[in-house]
C-alpha cells in the first residue's frame, strides 16, 4: 500500500540557491528521498527531507504525526521513499513512501513535552468564540460521516466540509491540526468524486496555514480583530470584576493595572523555545506555535495573556497624565527586565539606559559591544533578549537583524 506525504519548505532548505531549478530538478528526475527525524529548539520535532546529502525540505505539519507514528511503530529511525508530483507554486512535493512500512490504525502520540509546564493563571481566560464551536461541530460531523459512515446526505457532508474550510483560518492548536489532517487523508481516498474534489482545497488550507501571507495576516487581522470582539471585552469585565476594590480607588487604579502587565509579561517570559521574544513579531510566531504543536488550552492561555495585556496597555494611555506615569513604568520595568542581561547588576543596567535613551542606533551596538568585553553584559544574551528589550522601550529603533550584524561587526558574539 502506497503512503503519500507532502514535503514543504523547499525554499527554506535550499539556503540562497536557485528554488525554481531545484523544483524543476525534482520534477525531472523524482529522486530518492530520505525521511529523518529531529529534534529541535526553536520547532520541536521535524522530519527531515534528504535527496543524498542535500537538505530539501520537511514533513507537512499535517503528514508529520502519520510520519513519526510509521517510524515509532516499525521501529525504523528513517523512512525512504520517491518523488510523487511537484507543486512549483506552493514550495512542496509530494512523495509516496512504499508499503513496506506498517502504518499504525492511529497516529501515535508525538507531541513534545515544551508546553507541560507552562501555565498563565494570574486572570481570566477567553471564552469560545460561536466560530469556534461551529468549527468543531463541523469537524465532528464529517469526521464521522466519512470514519464510520451513515444514511447522511451528501450534500450535507460537502457543506459542512465547506465550513470546516472557512472556519479552520486561524486555529493553530494541535488538535485541530490533527483533525485536519486526518480529514484530509479521509477525503482523498473516498468514493464519491465530489466529496475527493475537497482534498485539494483543504491541502491548501493546511499548507497555506503557515505561508508569509496567511502569518501576516495573523498579525494584522485576526489579532486586531480577536482584542476588539466579545469575548476580549467579556474577559476584560471579569477582570474589572476580579480587581473591583482596587479600580474603584484612583489611587490604586494605575499600580494595578501596571501589576498585571508585569506578571502577565512574567508569565510569557516563561514560553517555552524563547517565544517571549517573537510575542511582539506575530508572522514569525504563528508559524512556530503550528511546527511547536500547542495544545488547545496553552493557546487559549497564550491568546487570553496577550489580549489582556494589550487591552490593559491600551487603557494606561487613555489621558495624558497616564502617558506620562507610562514612561516611568517602563522605564522601571525595563530595569528590571534589563538587570539579568546584566548579569544581575541593577546599578550596571540603570547607567547603560541612562546613557542609551537618546543615543544614535550605533552608538548604542558600540556600547553594548564594549561592555560585552569588559563583561558587564552577557554575552549569550546580547543578541534577541537584548535588543527586544531596548526595542519595546522605544531605546533602539531599527530591526532585530540590523541589530545582530552591527553586534555581530563590533565582536558582540562569542565575546
Amino acid at each position: 500500500m502506497e503512503t503519500i506525504v507532502q514535503i514543504t519548505g523547499v525554499q527554506y532548505a535550499c539556503s540562497g540557491g536557485d528554488v525554481s531549478a531545484v523544483m524543476a530538478e525534482m520534477e525531472r528526475e523524482k529522486p530518492e528521498v530520505l525521511l529523518v527525524k529531529e529534534q529541535t529548539h526553536d520547532f520541536g520535532i521535524i522530519v527531515r527531507a534528504l535527496v543524498g546529502t542535500q537538505y530539501r525540505g520537511v514533513v507537512s505539519r499535517f503528514d508529520l504525526e502519520q510520519v513519526l507514528g510509521m517510524m515509532q511503530h516499525g521501529g525504523v529511525p528513517v523512512l525512504v521513499g520517491r518523488v510523487k508530483d511537484v507543486y512549483r507554486e506552493g514550495l512542496c512535493y509530494n512523495i509516496c513512501l512504499s508499503g513496506d512500512y506498517a502504518v499504525p490504525d492511529c497516529p501515535v502520540p508525538s507531541v513534545p513535552d515544551l508546553w507541560t509546564e507552562w501555565r498563565w493563571a494570574g486572570a481570566p481566560l477567553l471564552d469560545g468564540s460561536p466560530d469556534d464551536c461551529r468549527l468543531d461541530i463541523s469537524l465532528k460531523v464529517a469526521l464521522s460521516e466519512l470514519q464510520r459512515g451513515s444514511d447522511m446526505n451528501k450534500q450535507t457532508l460537502l457543506e459542512h466540509l465547506s465550513l470546516v474550510l472557512q472556519l479552520a483560518r486561524w486555529d493553530v492548536s494541535h488538535e485541530t491540526q490533527q483533525q485536519l489532517s486526518l480529514l484530509r487523508r479521509l477525503v482523498r481516498q473516498h468514493d464519491d468524486a465530489d466529496v475527493r474534489a475537497v482534498s485539494p482545497l483543504l491541502r491548501h488550507c493546511l499548507t497555506s496555514l503557515g505561508s508569509t501571507g496567511r502569518t501576516a495576516q495573523f498579525r494584522d487581522v485576526y489579532l486586531p480583530q480577536l482584542c476588539y470582539s466579545k469575548e476580549a471585552e467579556r474577559m476584560y469585565r471579569q477582570w474589572c470584576a476580579i480587581h473591583k476594590e482596587e479600580l474603584s480607588d484612583v489611587r490604586q487604579l494605575r499600580p494595578a493595572i501596571v501589576r498585571q502587565v508585569r506578571t502577565i509579561d512574567e508569565s510569557l517570559k516563561q514560553l517555552p523555545a524563547d517565544l517571549y521574544y517573537e510575542k511582539d513579531q506575530f508572522g514569525t510566531f504563528m508559524h512556530r506555535l503550528l511546527y511547536l504543536r500547542v495544545p488547545r488550552s496553552k493557546l487559549v492561555m497564550l491568546l487570553s495573556a496577550l489580549v489582556l495585556r494589550h487591552l490593559l496597555k491600551r487603557q494606561l494611555g487613555q489621558t495624558e497624565d497616564a502617558a506620562d506615569d507610562v514612561v516611568e513604568d517602563v522605564d522601571y520595568y525595563t530595569l528590571q527586565n534589563l538587570t539579568p542581561i546584566f548579569l544581575g547588576n541593577a546599578d550596571n543596567a540603570r547607567e547603560f539606559l541612562l546613557l542609551a535613551r537618546g543615543q544614535k542606533p550605533t552608538n548604542i551596538t558600540r556600547m553594548v559591544c564594549l561592555w560585552v568585553r569588559e563583561k558587564r553584559i552577557s554575552a549569550a544574551m546580547c543578541h534577541r533578549p537584548l535588543w527586544t528589550i531596548l526595542h519595546e522601550a522605544g531605546i533602539y529603533g531599527p530591526t532585530e537583524s540590523n541589530w545582530n550584524m552591527q553586534v555581530t561587526s563590533k565582536g558582540g558574539r562569542g565575546a
